[in-house]
């Protein structure tokens, strides 16, 4: 439970996590607005326009994860503090995704709610929130993995930008295998969504066994 509270409290104390949800929150309410402006002219919309906005914000929350995981890997090296007073590293682990989860479910939950338009988008929070959450533990592990924010932020925001949408275009029944599939079809991407963050966590944790510090 100490443990639980300092990492939360790290998170808590972080600049650069304050600015990033506060930066989100913004530009999907700015989205929202645009996609209200729109509807409201008379301009049809797709089915999935309640979550579009999550489409694109949900770079914030990959830089949201990235930025919580390598922040003990910058100037100072606080992991080997961290170490010190917790040295069994796979539930130091376990306790870092769960914080970083707590911190960011309430920041998901505002942000879905913000994105949500009035044409029935209210039933898709708590998927949209959910989801959020489980993308960021999943940038959080592949930067646990790589170690450094700007290596990590371009690997994620390549794979959910531009490579995702490519083969959904190209390869649709690819759809229900990609990660970032669930931010405008649910139904049919949730599953991958939780298994290819389990993926990456379990591959943080082994990694993060492995090394020195």
């Amino acid at each position: 439970m100490t443990t639980a509270r300092a990492e939360l409290r790290k998170l808590l104390t972080l600049p650069s996590l304050r600015r990033t949800a506060l930066l989100t929150w913004t530009a999907t309410l700015l989205l929202t607005v645009a996609y209200a402006s729109a509807e409201s002219r008379g301009e049809p919309l797709a089915d999935d326009a309640a979550l579009a906005p999550l489409a694109y914000t949900q770079a914030g929350f990959l830089v949201l994860g990235v930025l919580a995981a390598v922040s003990e890997y910058q100037e100072g090296d606080q992991i080997r503090t961290t170490l010190l007073a917790m040295p069994r590293r796979v539930p130091l682990q376990v306790v870092k995704a769960l914080a970083l989860a707590a911190l960011t479910l309430p920041v998901a939950a505002a942000t879905a709610a913000t994105s949500t338009l009035p044409a029935g988008g209210a039933a898709w929070m708590p998927a949209a929130t959910m989801y959020l959450t489980l993308t960021t533990l999943l940038g959080a592990a592949v930067a646990g993995v790589v170690r450094r924010a700007v290596p990590a932020v371009v690997l994620l925001l390549g794979v959910y930008v531009i490579a995702g949408p490519v083969l959904r275009a190209r390869f649709g029944a690819s759809a229900a295998y990609l990660p970032d599939t669930a931010a405008l079809d649910p139904s049919r991407g949730a599953a991958a969504t939780i298994i290819w963050t389990l993926a990456a966590l379990t591959l943080a944790t082994l990694t993060f066994g492995r090394r020195d510090a």
